[in-house]
């Protein structure tokens, strides 16, 4: 009889510590879902490695003019800033758009960053949150209606990062 309650007992102790594993388990995983990421993680970065940079944006035929409205005020925001980096980086930017359709119609268009400038970050949304309208903290609320335009037109995969490496010049 000392056996079997021996027996019962370990049984309920081993439950009671698997419930407790799996209950220590799972508020790490609920903890970390709703953790703060952290800043560096936070703040998105567009670089370029190469003399030139192009990005290849796939744009919802029906949303162009958001995103063109969005680009026009990442131009903006580059160019009218007091960082003379970000000076630089609008300067050199030229937005293009495909006058063929792409695949499944979307629209494409090519930014080109020539020359690229060495460790700018070309992050659409981190340059129009630091410089758009005077920079944080007065412009979250339309920084946030601008990125959401840009967001909904981006499609099929969005945008493609491509550093260039002069090779020949004719």
């Amino acid at each position: 009889m000392r056996t079997m309650v021996k027996t019962a007992s370990r049984r309920s102790q081993m439950w009671v510590g698997a419930a407790l594993v799996a209950a220590v388990a799972f508020g790490v995983l609920l903890g970390s879902a709703f953790a703060p990421a952290s800043e560096a993680a936070a703040q998105p970065t567009l670089t370029f490695s190469g003399g030139t940079g192009i990005v290849l944006n796939v744009v919802n035929p029906a949303r162009t003019a958001d995103f063109e409205r969005v680009m026009r005020a990442f131009g903006e925001s580059l160019v009218g800033s007091s960082d003379e980096q970000r000076q630089q980086m609008g300067q050199s930017l030229k937005l293009y758009r495909a006058a063929e359709a792409g695949p499944n119609n979307y629209v494409l268009y090519y930014l080109f960053a020539d020359p690229a400038v060495s460790g700018g970050n070309y992050a659409v949304a981190q340059v129009l949150a630091d410089e758009y309208m005077g920079g944080p903290p007065d412009n979250g609320d339309e920084v946030r209606a601008i990125y959401e335009e840009y967001s909904a037109a981006l499609e099929g995969g969005g945008q493609q990062t491509i550093n260039l490496d002069l090779v020949l010049e004719f």
